[in-house]
């Protein structure tokens, strides 16, 4: 059953508008999904969805289902609802999702033999969101954010990662040094890529056990990190070319654990 939300200053819209800042998203640990694909992929994972709004003129095969399943779904006009969209034309449909983190159950839920993405400073949302997305296709287990990184939760990135969010468990980490603590602690190996590195990827075993380092697209790995890593890989490179875009980098790396 739908609820019709006719004012503008509705403290559910105005929750909304509050979550377009990252500020906000941090402080309340929440953030917004929007576009049919997202929101129900939220549904079919048991995300937390604290409540969906749709446009009056929304229409969709798929919105029976989702609307079912909601505990709060609400219905406002096309008007109200561009002034809570982020995208430029809105789509018509958008949730408001409740972080599922956990730090001591994703860190329990790691074996020895699994495989975990670590972010360092990377910024840019698209190559974020694509790195998650790969990252499930390629089995990795979890995804780590460096302090420094863009905000997962931001709707550039959600929406790059297809819905796979709902897939990856996240854990954050400060600095470069706890982030490898917590690694060892779980008994990974850490790997960073650099391209002066002397051992090729596929010297090396990237199928397990493996904490896959991917750095900032411009500036690399730090030097910290790359200090306390137990690897250091290079992707060798033929003709001028200098590097890869980061994500592309990172499927190819992230691949070894199928390839193996």
């Amino acid at each position: 059953m739908s609820i019709r939300i006719e004012a503008a200053d509705n403290k559910k819209l105005k929750l909304i508008r509050k979550l377009s800042s990252r500020k906000h998203r941090d402080a309340l640990g929440k953030y917004v999904i929007e576009g049919i694909n997202l929101v129900e992929e939220a549904v079919l994972k048991d995300a937390k969805i604290d409540y969906i709004v749709a446009s009056d003129d929304f229409a969709s095969s798929r919105l029976d289902f989702i609307s079912e399943r909601a505990d709060g779904f609400y219905v406002v006009d096309r008007n109200l609802y561009e002034k809570i969209s982020d995208a430029e034309n809105g789509s018509g449909i958008l949730a408001v999702v409740s972080r599922d983190y956990d730090e001591n159950s994703v860190l329990t839920s790691i074996e020895r033999t699994d495989n975990v993405l670590v972010l360092d400073r990377v910024q840019d949302p698209g190559n974020m969101g694509t790195m998650i997305r790969t990252a499930v296709a390629a089995g990795y287990k979890a995804v780590m954010l460096i302090k420094g990184c863009a905000d997962i939760y931001s709707p550039k990135v959600l929406r790059a990662t297809a819905g796979m969010i709902f897939d990856l468990p996240v854990l954050f980490a400060e600095d470069a040094g706890s982030a490898v603590d917590i690694l060892h602690s779980l008994g990974l190996k850490v790997f960073v890529t650099e391209p002066e590195a002397e051992l090729a990827y596929y010297e090396t075993d990237l199928s397990r056990g493996a904490a896959l380092v991917i750095g900032n697209e411009g500036r690399g790995v730090s030097e910290e990190l790359a200090a306390l890593a137990d690897e250091r890989i290079t992707l060798p490179m033929e003709g001028s070319v200098e590097s890869l875009n980061a994500a592309v980098a990172a499927a190819i790396l992230m691949y070894e654990r199928v390839r193996r």
